[in-house]
């Protein structure tokens, strides 16, 4: 193989010191290689004899996991071939389109914007420019831009991912908020009070009021049909769409009454539905703003019906086989840890009621 020489080349500049491995001036190594009839030469980025050795192996055994005529593929290229592909639910569809956006918008003007060149630095100082965003929206990003480059070595345009020992943002634990029993009870009575309210005065309270009791979500909820019921048991089925499994609830006392008058209403066809709307966000959103309180999310109703069924003393397996859980309450514990722990802690420190601590028998003077 003839020393790599360019126009304006000497053949004095390019030394050889080993099979299909030169050095260049004293500017670093370079791999000369011949790979399916066509001859590559390629920087190895180093100018210690050691490593270059171990760069030219490993260069190698890459060319015979590429295509070569893929190899001026681009981003731009590339993200053409890659939305195609795409499918699924069009809110995970648009987080997918957005992130691959801001990696076409927002790559660093003096990184390369071919495959093949693009290295993990790369990556990483693209990702440093949302160094102020959220956790959550950097690894979407990183998730997303993983996808991106994994197709592209199945497609054998480059033999590896350059995200791949990228990490994922740590997230900060969110400050979840959750209604107190007085609040609870003043939102339901004030959409109770709207008569001119879009779904019905009763319907949005209702809503908000068996979202808490039940301690369901709002998909779980609006699914429920009439034929899903059984008073005389005192249980519901619930279908969780996300998971694709039911599971069963008790009616719990306080839940009861709004189911009965209910169903009381309801037609006969057993699949009508308990709730004639499918959230409560407007509602709820707009409850909170007359009455001055936080922006409770309608997932914090059901974090009242957990914070309530704990402080009550129901045991951590049980309230996560009512909210469809079978880790035996694992991730009820790991959310909900800090009450479990308050609840034991108040429990414990009510043994130390002046009567019972005057009954203890005097303790032995260690001598």
């Amino acid at each position: 193989m003839k020393e790599p020489q360019k126009s304006g080349e000497q053949a004095s500049d390019w030394k050889k010191v080993g099979a299909s491995l030169y050095r260049y001036k004293n500017k670093g190594y370079y791999a000369l290689v011949k790979h399916r009839g066509k001859q590559i030469r390629r920087s190895l980025e180093t100018n210690d004899l050691a490593h270059a050795r171990r760069a030219l192996a490993d260069f190698k055994r890459d060319l015979d996991l590429v295509d070569p005529s893929l190899s001026r593929r681009t981003l731009e290229g590339h993200a053409e071939k890659f939305l195609e592909t795409l499918s699924g639910a069009e809110s995970t569809l648009y987080n997918i389109r957005h992130s691959i956006d801001r990696l076409l918008k927002d790559w660093p003007k003096d990184s390369p914007r071919l495959l093949p060149k693009i290295r993990k630095a790369d990556c990483e100082r693209w990702l440093a420019k949302y160094a102020e965003r959220a956790a959550s929206t950097v690894n979407s990003h990183i998730s997303y831009a993983s996808r991106f480059f994994e197709m592209a070595v199945d497609e054998g345009v480059i033999p590896k991912d350059p995200m791949q020992g990228i990490t994922y943002r740590r997230r900060g634990k969110p400050t979840r908020l959750t209604p107190t029993r007085e609040q609870f009870q003043a939102i339901v009575a004030d959409l109770r009070s709207k008569k001119a309210n879009g779904h019905g005065a009763d319907d949005s309270a209702d809503f908000v009021e068996l979202s808490g009791l039940l301690g369901l979500g709002q998909a779980e909820l609006s699914g429920i049909q009439r034929q899903h019921i059984n008073l005389k048991v005192g249980t519901i089925q619930v279908f969780r769409r996300k998971t694709k499994q039911s599971f069963t609830i008790p009616i719990y006392p306080e839940a009861r009454a709004v189911v009965e008058r209910r169903l009381a209403d309801l037609e006969t066809d057993p699949t009508t539905r308990l709730m004639p709307q499918d959230n409560c966000k407007k509602g709820l959103a707009a409850s909170c703003k007359r009455l001055g309180f936080p922006s409770f999310e309608p997932r914090a109703l059901r974090r009242y019906f957990i914070t309530s069924a704990l402080r009550l003393g129901v045991d951590v397996a049980t309230v996560a086989a009512w909210q469809g859980h079978r880790d035996g309450g694992a991730l009820v514990l790991k959310t909900y840890g800090d009450t479990v722990k308050l609840e034991h802690s108040l429990k414990m420190a009510a043994l130390f009621e002046p009567k019972a601590v005057e009954t203890l028998a005097p303790m032995e003077v260690m001598k």
